[in-house]
């Protein structure tokens, strides 16, 4: 049985899932909720582990402009569900945290797959993509920023991660 995505963005999204609860975390975790969370966590991993087993699976989901994008930003529901398993609530500034990460996330696999699709010489890539995702993932920092939900120190982990698909993109105009 293969345990692993084949889509490994699919096993980034998982990891950084995983992490993030813990991350985030503002008081002494309750022990038996980690148990149970790290229980689903890897579950999680192994029913999109196995969803993905086949290519034609795999072929289907990246034809699919919509599915793609939500059921590899489905795994991001793993962040509020560690957060309500460990300490049994979800306070505003972690729904924050877990709204930016699920919007990069998502529009992350969209530029992705538009990427590859360049890379491929399926379709031209174009800024749009690109500009349309730090758009909106950066007017959700500053409007979750001035409701003081969200620390502006986010941006610290959105500006490096924008600058490298600026990057990819630069290289697979090329």
């Amino acid at each position: 049985m293969k345990l692993l995505p084949r889509e490994h963005g699919a096993s980034a999204i998982w990891f950084s899932s995983l992490l993030l609860p813990f991350g985030t975390l503002r008081q002494q975790p309750w022990a038996p909720g980690v148990a149970v969370f790290l229980a689903a966590s890897v579950f999680a991993l192994i029913v999109t582990g196995r969803l993905t087993t086949r290519s034609k699976v795999i072929a289907r989901l990246e034809r699919d402009p919509l599915l793609l994008p939500i059921l590899s930003s489905s795994l991001t529901l793993l962040v509020p569900l560690g957060q309500i398993l460990m300490v049994g609530q979800l306070p505003f500034p972690i729904l924050a945290v877990w709204l930016v990460f699920l919007t990069y996330c998502s529009s992350g696999v969209v530029y992705t797959r538009d990427s590859v699709r360049s890379v491929l010489k399926e379709a031209p890539l174009a800024w749009t993509s690109f500009g349309l995702s730090a758009a909106i993932v950066l007017a959700e920092v500053a409007i979750l920023s001035a409701a003081h939900w969200l620390s502006i120190t986010a941006i610290a982990v959105v500006v490096p991660l924008s600058i490298h698909r600026v990057i990819v993109l630069l290289l697979t105009q090329r």
